[in-house]
């Protein structure tokens, strides 16, 4: 019996059932990266992934998962990180989420996702299981640079101009001070926090980390003088222009960064 991948996380993460808001007609059926990866280590896939998902609904739906699956039934266990400005609640039943109207302030936010990240690995610990876990995307990094608007928004304007439409929202706020603030936070968890497992600590390039997203579908530009000057998206391995989730190319570059990256940090074994 194959043993079984549990994974969870937000669009990037979620399952065949993904329909883009911008081009609704877009075939979006392919294998997505838990589904391919599944293949690679001869697993079943459960698939827990869910749009617009924040950092609660990951980590509770595996700890969940966990704790209703037969230990010796789970070969690994993936939780793929979102933005820590998203909100979840269950509400009759049904996960609910937002991702702009959070309650507190980032650096709140923050500390509640690198908490986050100690409880995952301990309930993984707690049992012996194999575990993985990375920011697919940046954790704050979004919100600091103004939080982009959503698809439907973007759509909205299109339909009907705006010529006052921004594209973003406006950060209030020195994003030079809140970003080194912010990073020093995380820094400050690492020596909790099993490294070795965890792809990219802290997911802040400045720190010497990445996202899962920066190192598959973008590419870093550098400088005239060779350093890092910014992150552009492949155009070829996202949806479209007005959709930059991953297209089948980019889940499978997904794919190949986080096996690799597996296989190189624990010497081909998962654990």
């Amino acid at each position: 019996m194959k043993k079984k991948l549990i994974v969870s996380g937000c669009s990037f993460t979620t399952n065949k059932d993904f329909i883009s808001c911008s081009y609704p007609s877009y075939d979006c059926s392919f294998p997505k990266w838990p589904e391919l990866l599944g293949e690679k280590l001869n697993m079943e896939v459960i698939n827990l992934g869910n749009s617009g998902a924040g950092n609660r609904y990951i980590l509770q739906t595996l700890v969940e998962e966990i704790e209703k699956t037969s230990k010796d039934e789970i070969g690994l266990v993936i939780a793929a990180w979102s933005q820590s400005n998203r909100d979840d609640f269950e509400y009759k039943k049904q996960w609910k989420n937002t991702r702009k109207s959070r309650t507190g302030d980032i650096d709140y936010w923050v500390k509640e996702t690198c908490l986050f990240y100690l409880m995952f690995q301990n309930t993984c610990k707690r049992y012996n299981l194999p575990y993985l876990q990375f920011q697919m995307i940046s954790l704050f990094e979004g919100w600091l640079s103004g939080l982009s608007k959503n698809e439907d928004e973007i759509l909205k304007n299109l339909r009907n101009p705006d010529p006052n439409f921004e594209p973003r929202y406006k950060f209030e706020g020195d994003k030079k001070e809140y970003h080194k603030r912010l990073s020093k936070l995380m820094l400050e968890y690492e020596k909790f926090t099993d490294t070795n497992n965890f792809l990219g600590y802290p997911g802040v390039r400045t720190c010497g980390g990445y996202t899962i997203e920066h190192e598959s579908i973008m590419r870093d530009v550098k400088r005239e003088d060779g350093k890092h000057d910014y992150y552009e998206i492949m155009e070829d391995r996202v949806i479209g222009s007005l959709d930059k989730h991953p297209n089948e190319k980019g889940h499978e570059e997904i794919t190949k960064v986080i096996y690799n990256k597996l296989t190189e940090k624990n010497n081909g074994q998962l654990a």
